[in-house]
């Protein structure tokens, strides 16, 4: 039996927090522990923490003073003893019981260094499921070629950017010091970077059991985004571009970049709605990323990429900005 670290961190979360750990609780599988990291939380979200601790040995909890999302998950990597580690939002929840056994019967057929799996979006204004329609097909990611199965995560557009989408083989992160960076927004689009870097094998699990909640207000896509973060997630973009550009390994580089086009849209589109003068200099800088569009696996970009070629950077900018704004 594999052991799993499933590393949590709390803020303010009174209201989702006990659906959250009890979803994991209530799993058939046992060799399992939580780590709650309580990011100095001003509600009685640090208690519900400590109670859940006091009742079960499974479940760590650690206070520590408030230092964001990236330094929470980096002290739950620095705290697990496990085999795999997982993510999770503290707002979000698991709604199958047999997760972790069944991940646990995979994992020892492939030993992969990463196991992907699908998501759905619950939107609680709402009350409200969406479950994405594609389908993956396990063989073509187990046992094959770690270019060729990330090829194919990608093109399937289920190569993730947010790390609660994967399993990681902790052995992979403590042999490259794989951390998340402090003090930076779309730290999951620099860590997910990072592991098609490292990650020599991948898996699948086909049962969408991830549950990720929208619709509450409270969601980073519902606030107004500083430019910051944009700037933050530019230099992602530039900083992975240019280590691809440095890859002997061809196929690797066109993952990578395969990779990276698809929140180079996205920036594209918080720049366009920024408005600011920063904003619109920005956008004229990152344009000579442009040919990122180029490598269109993704489902998604391949669309951005036909918009671009029939109606050129601007009118594509101004269209993924409209678009952004309704989602």
């Amino acid at each position: 039996m594999l052991k799993f670290s499933i590393i949590i961190p709390v803020y303010n979360s009174e209201k989702y927090l006990e659906q959250c750990v009890n979803s994991i609780l209530k799993q058939d599988y046992t060799n399992f522990e939580i780590i709650l990291i309580d990011d100095e939380s001003t509600d009685s979200s640090a208690k519900i923490c400590d109670e859940f601790t006091s009742k079960d040995a499974r479940v760590i909890t650690i206070h520590q003073k408030n230092g964001g999302t990236s330094a929470a998950r980096n002290t739950g990597l620095n705290t697990c003893s496990s085999d795999y580690v997982m993510f999770m939002d503290n707002d979000d929840f698991w709604d199958s019981k047999t997760v972790l056994s069944d991940i646990n019967k995979n994992l020892l057929e492939s030993h992969a260094d990463v196991l992907m799996y699908n998501t759905k979006e619950y939107w609680e204004n709402t009350n409200s499921v969406t479950t994405p329609s594609v389908q993956c097909e396990r063989e073509k990611i187990y046992n094959q070629n770690s270019n060729d199965a990330l090829e194919y995560l990608i093109s399937k557009g289920v190569y993730y950017r947010a790390v609660w989408a994967k399993v990681i083989k902790k052995e992979l992160l403590d042999k490259h010091n794989i951390y998340f960076a402090k003090g930076i927004r779309n730290e999951d689009t620099d860590f997910s970077a990072k592991l098609i870097l490292y990650a020599k094998s991948y898996d699948w699990y086909d049962k969408i059991f991830y549950v990720y909640r929208k619709g509450t207000g409270t969601a980073q896509t519902n606030q107004k985004m500083k430019f910051s973060y944009i700037q933050d997630l530019s230099n992602i973009i530039a900083k992975y571009t240019d280590i691809a550009e440095h890859l002997s390994d061809e196929k690797l580089k066109m993952c990578m970049l395969s990779y990276l086009a698809y929140p180079y849209a996205v920036l594209l589109a918080q720049l366009q709605n920024d408005g600011s003068s920063e904003a619109k200099d920005k956008l004229i800088q990152m344009k000579k990323y442009l040919y990122i569009l180029k490598y269109h696996l993704d489902p998604s970009v391949n669309k951005v990429y036909m918009v671009f070629r029939l109606l050129g950077f601007n009118m594509t900018c101004k269209l993924l900005g409209m678009y952004l704004k309704k989602i």
